[in-house]
């Protein structure tokens, strides 16, 4: 499955590529979220921010997603984040779910606005009820994304 997201920040796209490869903003956005959160690896050079982390996430799965998804999980999250041409790309593991999520992100200016465009594409790795799980993940993505996004945009002022 393809899915599209897009978040606005009031910022522009050269303060919003610095708060994303800064290990402290990720660290700061995680513990105002309430997460258990694990600090994995992390590396980059002068280009180039790369954080991958741990986290408990409850999740509140019904029906055929239930039978697949246990009500905390753990999931692992890999973002590469490149500044000279402000794009990222993301990997999610969700431990014991047979479930494959990648996205590539795109920054770009829009008047005084950083716009970031999401790509995912989220592929469940069974023949029966792979729709219905990944269409459960989708929804449940976009309801942590926009917390995820308002923990952000709080954080902004130190970058700009």
């Amino acid at each position: 499955m393809k899915h599209h997201t897009q978040a606005r920040y009031p910022a522009s796209s050269d303060a919003v590529i610095g708060m994303f490869s800064d290990r402290s903003f990720h660290e700061r956005k995680m513990r105002n979220l309430g997460l258990d959160f694990e600090i994995l690896d992390e590396s980059g050079g002068e280009d180039e921010f790369r954080l991958k982390t741990r986290r408990a996430v409850p999740v509140d799965a019904k029906g055929m997603a239930a039978k697949f998804m246990p009500s905390t999980t753990q999931v692992v999250n890999d973002e590469r984040w490149r500044s000279s041409d402000k794009t990222g790309a993301v990997t999610v593991e969700i431990r014991g779910v047979p479930l494959e999520m990648h996205c590539t992100a795109r920054m770009h200016d829009e008047g005084s606005e950083c716009v970031i465009d999401y790509d995912w594409r989220i592929k469940a790795k069974i023949p029966v009820g792979g729709g219905t799980l990944e269409k459960f993940v989708v929804k449940d993505m976009e309801k942590r994304q926009a917390r995820e996004h308002e923990a952000g945009i709080a954080l902004l002022d130190d970058y700009r």
